[in-house]
């Protein structure tokens, strides 16, 4: 997957300021689909943790 999808699946996921376990993994997967982490993907995983870590989103097993 390129760079630009994932952006994409991640902006969609956060959309509503929440991530679902299920988002988190289709993000995961995409990552890890060719074998290695790039810095850029690295980055945008530590972003994420970064929002969470704020409170900016919030994880929820399930959309609502």
């Amino acid at each position: 997957m390129e760079f630009s999808q994932l952006q994409e699946l991640v902006d969609r996921a956060l959309e509503d300021k929440k991530l679902t376990r299920l988002e988190m993994d289709q993000i995961v997967t995409a990552i890890r689909a060719d074998g290695k982490v790039s810095p850029e993907e690295a980055q945008l995983l530590d972003s994420i943790r970064q929002m969470v870590l704020r409170r900016e989103i919030q994880v929820v097993e399930t959309a609502d």
